[in-house]
């Protein structure tokens, strides 16, 4: 037969396990990664290489990256990598950093086949730690237009002197907008009134973070569409909680060719003022964005641990009033047995 101090004995050493593990699972929670191609800038010629790259990031230490790649391949071809194997559509990617860091740069290249626009998409991605723990699992994706396609045409012409038609054969190539850019159905600006996209834009990226600090509570969102008769919608608001905030504008043509851009948000926590962090390509002599980072997760980290001494200390007031309960009432029990 359980007596009631044994009883009290396990609630107590119950509810101080429950808190216990409170700080350790807050402190386990806090790891993230993020993903951004980098495509050409300008579409390419068909039978013309190019280079894709991808950086993967994250707030701590990156182990491995593992993901799938997928891509259409009747517009586009794969042609080799050093972490990547495949083709058809779909690559297996295997990536590891040179050196300890918190990114992950792996490069692809890829051929034009025909002219039009080739989707490349990040799937399945998983960025695990040195000790095989899961950080985070990103999305992104990104088009390649493929354009200066070489068409061989056949015309008839009629000559002055004789009736006799003649046929020949001429050659046309086309050609892509001067500057680049399709005349449709895709934004040739985005820019925000706090904070800097990451990556910097480009009308064929479609997946951007924004790191602002605390004390900004709005952001403003502005695109601007490739055609005057592209319709543009806004998806989110401009007020910022603190952490992620996603934003989304989509420009449909007049065709109905739909384009979505998608911008995260991510206000600081409450503390010490601190810089914007910025996920990008930089030179290895650039220390300046691994200190704001640095500072960042401490700041996690001072969150995360006042949350969880706040919890351990509402059970141990728990646990005292059930125990000072447990005693006042022995005391009336021994009164009455006297």
């Amino acid at each position: 037969m359980i007596t009631k101090t044994k009883l009290v004995k396990r609630i107590f050493s119950s509810l101080l396990t429950a808190a216990l593990a409170v700080p350790m699972t807050a402190l386990t929670a806090h790891a993230t990664g993020e993903a951004f191609f980098y495509p050409p800038k300008n579409p390419v010629m068909t039978d013309q290489q190019f280079e894709v790259s991808v950086t993967f990031s994250a707030d701590s230490e990156i182990g491995s990256v593992q993901a799938n790649i997928a891509y259409d391949d009747s517009v586009i071809e794969f042609v080799s990598s050093d972490n990547a194997s495949g083709g058809g559509g779909v690559l297996t990617v295997n990536g590891f950093p040179d050196t300890p860091s918190s990114e992950v740069d792996l490069s692809f290249t890829f051929k034009g086949l025909s002219a039009g626009n080739a989707n490349i998409s990040l799937q399945s991605c998983q960025i695990y730690s040195p000790d095989s723990e899961l950080i985070g699992s990103p999305t992104a994706y990104c088009v390649i237009t493929v354009g200066g396609d070489k068409v061989e045409t056949k015309t008839e012409t009629e000559t002055t002197t004789t009736t006799e038609k003649t046929t020949t054969t001429t050659t046309t190539t086309k050609t892509a907008p001067s500057n680049g850019i399709p005349d449709k159905g895709v934004l040739t600006a985005l820019t925000v009134d706090n904070g800097e996209l990451s990556p910097a834009f480009a009308y064929n990226v479609y997946n951007y973070t924004v790191n602002v600090d605390n004390s900004v509570t709005n952001v403003e969102i502005e695109g601007t569409t490739a055609s005057p008769s592209d319709y543009i919608w806004y998806t989110g608001t401009s007020e910022c909680q603190v952490g992620e905030n996603v934003r989304t504008i989509t420009v449909t043509d007049v065709d109905g060719n739909a384009a979505t851009y998608t911008v995260t948000i991510i206000r600081a926590a409450g503390g010490d003022e601190q810089q914007p962090q910025t996920v990008q390509k930089k030179d290895s002599s650039d220390t300046s964005s691994d200190v704001s980072k640095n500072a960042n997760v401490m700041d996690q980290y001072k969150k995360m641990l006042n949350t969880a001494l706040a919890i351990v200390l509402i059970v141990l007031v728990i646990a005292l009033v059930v125990i000072i309960i447990w005693i006042r009432g022995k005391i009336k029990g021994g009164k009455k047995d006297k």
